[in-house]
This record gives structure tokens, sequence and C-alpha cells, in this order.
């Protein structure tokens, strides 16, 4: 099993120097819209919530999500958190 700080090393190893955490949970947010089909038990999966870093100046847009198996350290998901409004 993987602890909260190794999966916000893998998600930032992942994303380097645009890499910006907000935060982890265990399982996905009620909030997220996130699709596909990996687990989401909060027991199984860490879920990463982070920024990219836009070049653009004043760019609004949806959080980041990275979510981990903690059995494994594998990444299940890597996109857009469908956190918007």
């Amino acid at each position: 099993m993987i602890t909260e700080e190794e999966a916000i090393a893998i998600a930032e190893k992942l994303h380097g120097a645009k890499f910006e955490l907000y935060g982890a949970t265990r399982g996905i947010p009620s909030n997220f819209a996130i699709y596909g089909s990996f687990p989401r038990n909060p027991d199984d999966v860490w879920c990463v919530y982070c920024s990219l870093r836009s070049e653009r100046a004043g760019v609004i847009a949806s959080g980041h999500a990275v979510v981990i198996a903690k059995d494994t350290g594998k990444v299940l998901y890597d996109g857009s958190a469908c956190d918007e409004g």
C-alpha cells in the first residue's frame, strides 16, 4: 500500500515543474465528474488534485486529477477533474 505522500510524489513526477498541488483525498471527491472504469472506493485509490499551471495568464479551467491505485501505485486516471461550475 502506498501512502498519501507517495501518491503525491507519483503525480508530481508525472507532471514535473508545472505541477502545483491542491490536495489529495482517499477516493474520488463527489464534486469530480471523472469517467472511467477503475476503483473509486476510498480504500482502493488516492486522488491527487492539482493544477498544471497554464502558460496563459488569466485562464479559468477545471482542476486536474491523478487517480492512483493504493496497492500498486499505478496511475489509473490522469486528466480533468471536470469540477468547474
